[in-house]
């Protein structure tokens, strides 16, 4: 009797061991194989996807702007220089808040005055452009002096020709800001 109860539990343990999947056994199985979520799927882990993660708060979307609505190419360089039109009040707060952020970031190669002439001497910054200037016809139709808020602001924003863009260093309001000093500048004869 005792030979065929061991000889029971040996079949026992032989069969039930063939069963297992070679892993083992798992104390807690979503360790190991955690679920994964897919970027743009089905959120099976939170019941309401829509409110599970919401940004923090001033989180920006990418891309988007309160107040100008157009693309980077050139015709909505055109439209945005018709169109667009600087939410911010020209005051002298404003204008001098401008004139600070454009000697942080375009003083450089605009130089002080808007005539270019800025610390930055290599051969492709060479030709800025004059804000002043009434001679040159730019891509607008317009000369530089002629050039509308709208258009200023979306240079900034998309860059021009060797200016690269500048909307992930500035805010959209500091953008305005500047655009109020540059047409400041504008206004200023040689």
């Amino acid at each position: 009797m005792k030979y065929k109860f061991i000889l029971i539990m040996c079949l026992y343990f032989l069969f039930v061991s063939c069963g297992n999947d070679g892993r083992g056994y798992e104390y807690m199985p979503n360790m190991y194989r955690s679920p994964s979520l897919e970027t743009y799927g089905k959120n099976i882990v939170f019941k309401d996807s829509l409110n599970a993660r919401k940004p923090v708060k001033g989180t920006i979307a990418r891309g988007y702007l309160k107040t100008f609505n157009y693309g980077a190419s050139l015709d909505d360089y055109l439209l945005s220089g018709q169109e667009a039109v600087n939410p911010l009040e020209n005051n002298k707060d404003n204008i001098d808040e401008g004139k600070v952020l454009y000697a942080m970031f375009c003083k450089h190669c605009h130089g002080s005055n808007g005539a270019g002439g800025g610390s930055i001497t290599h051969p492709i910054y060479s030709a800025v452009p004059h804000y002043n200037d009434n001679k040159q016809i730019r891509r607008s139709g317009a000369t530089m002096s002629e050039l509308t808020e709208g258009h200023l602001f979306h240079a900034i924003t998309y860059g021009l020709n060797a200016m690269g863009p500048h909307a992930s260093q500035l805010t959209e309001t500091e953008r305005w800001k500047i655009v109020l000093y540059v047409q400041e500048l504008q206004k200023k004869s040689d």
